[in-house]
């Protein structure tokens, strides 16, 4: 087990696309400045443009933040850069914006969403996160994003995204995939990140790992996910 017991991902809790609220949305740089200045870990999520730019946003679809259509892998960074989000003044922010805003002063957990040009963006990533300075742990779904991760820089701890329910159309296979995570033999996470919902994770799965859940909204939640899993990420209230 390669996370100790006073490893971050185990004791600080992580703000779910920052530490956002009414006037500060969503994965956007206040939002991390927040949870910066709060001591919180970070969750965020990425995608990359068409032309190669690595930006933090969580929807595949613009319009729920924007008002934009599309999807966001579609857009060039010059298009994505003329938008706002929730109708505040903030844009959606690069990669690189959060890593030198964050600079190392607190955790990162970055998901990685899945996208046609994946590849560019794992490799992309990789290269930027070899070169950063502070602690950050990476995740995905899709097994086959952190078997890449396995490979290509083993180092990073990493872990395989998991959920009981999916509010979407999905593929019966991509259910499965989602839920059961039979491919951990392949992708080896050193964590399993699941929907606190389906908690507690079966022993067989969690053996030599870490279990942290998502996405807690309140203190009732919280209470019941402590059970199962040793940290949580969270959104909507202070825990």
């Amino acid at each position: 087990m390669r996370i100790s017991d006073n490893h971050w991902l185990i004791n600080i809790p992580i703000a779910h696309r920052g530490l956002w609220n009414s006037t500060l949305p969503e994965n956007t740089l206040p939002a991390y400045k927040n949870a910066v200045e709060n001591g919180y870990a970070i969750e965020t999520d990425l995608y990359i443009t068409t032309d190669g730019v690595i930006v933090c946003f969580h929807d595949v679809a613009l319009n729920r933040l924007t008002g934009a259509n599309g999807k966001i892998y579609q857009k060039s960074y010059e298009e994505l850069n003329n938008l706002f989000v929730s109708g505040s003044n903030e844009k959606i922010p690069t990669f690189q914006q959060l890593l030198d805003c964050v600079d190392g002063k607190v955790p990162l957990l970055i998901e990685f969403k899945e996208q046609p040009n994946h590849k560019a963006l794992l490799n992309k990533a990789i290269d930027m996160l070899k070169n950063y300075k502070g602690e950050f742990a990476v995740q995905s779904f899709n097994p086959a994003y952190v078997s890449a991760f396995r490979k290509k820089a083993p180092e990073f701890i990493r872990g395989i995204l998991a959920t009981d329910y999916i509010d979407q159309p999905t593929p019966k296979i991509k259910k499965i995939i989602a839920k059961k995570m039979p491919f951990n033999f392949m992708c080896m996470p050193d964590f399993i990140s699941y929907r606190h919902t389906g908690l507690p994770v079966k022993k067989r799965k969690a053996k030599n790992k870490r279990v942290i859940c998502w996405t807690i909204t309140n203190k009732t939640q919280l209470l019941k996910a402590k059970k199962y899993a040793e940290n949580f990420i969270f959104e909507n209230f202070i825990p």
